[in-house]
């Protein structure tokens, strides 16, 4: 989405009336929610700055780093270690994730609550729509991702999730809503997206229809709903084709191509993600680099490895630097994040139809509709099992949807089924640097903030913290 920034310049000025004793003094020093959204296009700058207070970086850094996919870069002065060597920050609940999300929750909770006092013209009834719907999509996909991290188990109904948070309150201690609550929150949201969006609504920059499809395959596959999952996933494999090999080196060369793409993050000069720069310098030097073993897996027939291996890597020296959002054709690392692509409802429905014992020509040939799109060298897989059929496709997934934010939460979710944690190649976590995280390790699950906790009585953390 494109990034506008609201500038507020105040005018500080006192108005003194001659010699009248009745000073009519208007406080114009600073900025009160009675005053601060009073049109529609108010609203619509507070939607464009809401939604720039997302940002995907904070996971696609820590799904790369925290597992398998990263070893240390040659320019290494100190960065990501923690994280590198799987230490959870119990203060910030991890890369700030937890404040990051709610800071914009309350975002779009002001928003709603602004515009419920603002009645549209005729001619402004579907910009004011959309703003809500906009406002109901990104409030719903913060709280997905905060249950996905800070939840106990999102298989679990009754399990303790986090506070589903509707509402605006300066003086709320909000305790943990189960997993159930927060699913009906979030699913309540979707039905108003899809109740406001005006017809034709279709800019991959904001919440669309489709949007709402393709987060609710997400959450049916994590739900354990695996009949809803093929379906949601169903209708969006309908409605998008995948991106041949040309189509997908111009989507992440130069954001020329979005065939594939049902949502993407717009960046923009003065408003970049600056995603090059979770594993970059913007001198010389990688301060991390993709691992070998992920370096390894890329064949030269597969275009993933042209857009995942920068052209300045040696691979002969296991040399990988990650590429995948590097320069454009303006020489600057400028790039939008396609955050929702048909390839992964592909892999969606895949592991759906694993799940559902469809493991033999369902499973396989979503896998296989992928890979061979990708790789030319590609084989039809072989899925004789659930286990099987797991194996294959969070194989496929790591490549895929490499330094996309996908790789924890992959393992995580398959972890039981296949009897694995985070296991490392030997080579890409040499000393001290820790090769596992197994499979019942409380790092699972991300800490809440350490001021949240002492703040609030109400919030109970994660075991192990």
């Amino acid at each position: 989405m494109k990034k506008y920034f609201l500038i507020l310049t105040m005018a500080f000025t006192i108005v003194f009336m001659g010699c009248s004793d009745q000073l009519e003094r208007t406080p114009v020093d600073s900025l009160v929610e009675e005053t601060a959204y009073r049109t529609v296009g108010d609203l619509q700058l507070g939607l464009n700055g809401a939604i720039n207070g997302y940002s995907p970086n904070q996971l696609v850094a820590f799904n790369s780093i925290f597992t398998d996919n990263i070893k240390l870069g040659y320019d290494n002065g100190g960065q990501e270690l923690n994280t590198y060597n799987q230490i959870l920050n119990a203060d910030t609940g991890d890369r700030g994730l937890w404040a990051s999300r709610y800071g914009a929750i309350n975002d779009f909770n002001r928003l709603l609550e602004a515009a419920s006092a603002i009645t549209p013209g005729t001619l402004e009834v579907d910009q004011y729509n959309n703003i809500l719907a906009q406002c109901y999509a990104f409030r719903a996909l913060m709280h997905y991702e905060l249950l996905l991290y800070y939840g106990f188990n999102f298989l679990d109904d009754s399990a303790l999730g986090v506070p589903y948070v509707d509402y605006v309150s300066a003086v709320a201690l909000p305790a943990r809503n189960t997993t159930s609550e927060v699913l009906i929150g979030i699913q309540a949201d979707l039905d108003n997206v899809l109740a406001l969006l005006p017809v034709g609504t279709n800019d991959i920059n904001f919440a669309t229809a489709d949007f709402v499809t393709f987060l609710r395959a997400r959450i049916a596959l994590e739900s354990g709903d695996y009949p809803g999952a093929i379906n949601f996933a169903g209708d969006i494999i309908a409605n998008y084709p995948l991106a041949n090999a040309e189509q997908y080196l111009a989507m992440y060369r130069n954001d020329a191509n979005t065939v594939e793409v049902i949502w993407k993050y717009d960046s923009a000069l003065g408003a970049n993600l600056g995603l090059f720069s979770t594993w970059n310098f913007n001198g010389p030097g990688p301060f991390m680099e993709m691992s070998n073993e992920l370096g390894g897996l890329l064949e030269d027939s597969d275009v993933r490895s042209t857009v995942n291996i920068d052209p300045a890597s040696v691979p002969d020296d296991n040399e990988f630097i990650v590429g995948k959002y590097g320069l454009n054709t303006d020489e600057q690392a400028i790039n939008d994040f396609k955050a929702m692509r048909v390839s992964e409802a592909y892999l969606i429905r895949a592991e759906a139809y694993a799940r559902t014992m469809q493991f033999g020509v369902l499973s396989q040939n979503d896998v296989f509709a992928v890979r061979s799109i990708r790789n030319t060298s590609a084989v039809m897989p072989s899925h004789t099992s659930i286990q099987t059929a797991l194996v294959d496709i969070l194989a496929e997934r790591r490549l895929e949807l490499a330094y996309e934010g996908h790789r924890y939460t992959d393992i995580k979710r398959m972890k039981s089924v296949l009897n694995i944690g985070i296991d490392r190649d030997a080579s890409d976590c040499v000393g001290a640097v820790p090769c596992e995280l197994a499979i019942n390790s409380e790092r699972w699950i991300f800490p809440v903030p350490t001021v949240e906790i002492n703040a609030n009585p109400n919030i109970g953390q994660a075991a192990g913290y």
